[in-house]
């Protein structure tokens, strides 16, 4: 009797075990079965929706989402210039604030919103998105006021320094700042250069015609890898004499664009160098008339030219396609182009009197004016530099100076 009330007992504990094992294998089968729950719902605190004049540098703010099964929560910062192309710029952030160590682009309608996710893919966007404008660029601050005579003069960033070749008796100079400056070479061979055009290319510093206290025009080219020493490539170049004309290196070439031998005579020819030495002519007469001391620069694959009040742009220097007149510009001559922040700026210049306005365009076509009065006075044949996230506009005169007013020889920055 012992034994069979034992054999009932054994058969009863394997049931028994075998009903436990039924049991947790459809609890694992439910647990699997149970989808990974998204975070909460959140919003965003800061930057405030439809905030205006916003640092570059701003720091993003969000309430915190919470893992309904615990989970750990990383968050993905988006930005876009709509609310329907939010791009992330920064992912995987722990804690709910973010300052982005790049900065923003000025002038910017920008849309934001934040992206919560748990460490198994659940994600959810937060409630809000928010538009913000950032800030204008600065109207400038003076750097440095040490400088005689400087005008005429070009700028180059090389070798991570600003570069200031000619001018009136200033041989060549640098700065790793802006503000404080070597003298390099007192006395280059290309002499007291003036209204000549340089460019960076082949690693290498150029100077390209121009003038000197001695011969009005000049059509060498001159090289250096140093700012000590210089070559020349040619004395006289394919391109005729002159000065006032505009240089940019595009398509792997060096052009030469336009000009004058004096008021009275304008140049309308453009040339191309891959070398320096060899000259070749994209045109003997381009199909505008190019304009005394306008400006160009490359943009968005293209030659890009502020000629008076127009806006031109070619892609081979012979045919220059109009783009848009800008009524503000006036006929604006002696004025600065260069590319920063992805944009087209172009600064100050002369248009019926001297002017200290800023400008910019996205796109070549729309342009906006930044800075109606800059803290710099009205100036012409200035330079304009993007250089270590500022723009640099050295040095410039007043075309029609008054004898009491001094020529415009400070560094002043805007960023």
């Amino acid at each position: 009797m012992f034994n069979f009330k034992a054999k009932i007992m054994k058969n009863k504990h394997i049931l028994y075990l075998s009903v436990l094992s039924i049991l947790w294998s459809c609890s694992e089968e439910d647990s699997s079965d149970t989808p990974n729950q998204n975070p909460s719902v959140f919003d965003l605190v800061a930057i405030a929706d439809g905030a205006t004049n916003v640092t570059l540098n701003p720091t993003f703010i969000w309430e915190p989402a919470i893992d309904p099964e615990g989970f750990n929560v990383t968050y993905d910062v988006l930005i876009g210039t709509s609310e329907n192309d939010l791009q992330p710029i920064a992912s995987n952030i722990n804690g709910t604030t973010f300052t982005p160590s790049e900065r923003l682009p000025l002038s910017e309608n920008l849309f934001w919103s934040i992206k919560a996710k748990d460490n198994l893919g659940a994600q959810t966007q937060a409630n809000s998105v928010f538009n913000f404008t950032t800030r204008n660029l600065t109207n400038g601050t003076l750097g440095l006021n040490g400088f005689t005579l400087l005008n005429e003069h070009t700028t180059l960033v090389f070798q991570d320094k600003l570069w200031i070749l000619g001018g009136e008796n200033n041989g060549v100079r640098n700065s790793s700042d802006g503000v404080n400056w070597t003298v390099i070479n007192s006395s280059p061979p290309f002499g007291s250069r003036k209204n000549h055009s340089s460019v960076v290319f082949d690693n290498k510093m150029w100077v390209i015609g121009g003038k000197t206290n001695t011969v009005n025009n000049k059509n060498d080219v001159w090289f250096s890898t140093d700012g000590v020493t210089w070559t020349q490539a040619t004395a006289a170049a394919s391109f005729s004499v002159r000065q006032g004309h505009s240089s940019v290196v595009f398509d792997n070439k060096m052009w030469v664009i336009g000009g004058h031998l004096n008021a009275s005579q304008s140049l309308n020819d453009v040339w191309f160098s891959t070398d320096g030495v060899t000259w070749l002519p994209a045109t003997n007469n381009a199909n505008i008339a190019i304009k005394q001391e306008h400006a160009t620069v490359v943009f968005n694959n293209k030659m890009i030219m502020v000629n008076g009040n127009e806006v031109r742009t070619s892609t081979n220097g012979a045919t220059w396609e109009l783009v848009t007149t800008v009524s503000g510009f006036g006929s604006r001559s002696h004025h600065q182009l260069l590319v920063y922040d992805a944009k087209i700026w172009l600064i100050a210049g002369f248009a019926t009197i001297d002017r200290n306005d800023v400008w910019f365009s996205k796109n070549g076509f729309d342009w906006t004016r930044n800075v109606e009065s800059a803290n710099f006075n009205d100036r012409s044949s200035h330079t304009a530099t993007a250089f270590k996230d500022k723009i640099w506009v050295i040095g410039g005169l007043k075309l029609f100076a008054s004898s009491s007013e001094e020529p415009n020889n400070g560094i002043w920055f805007l960023d």
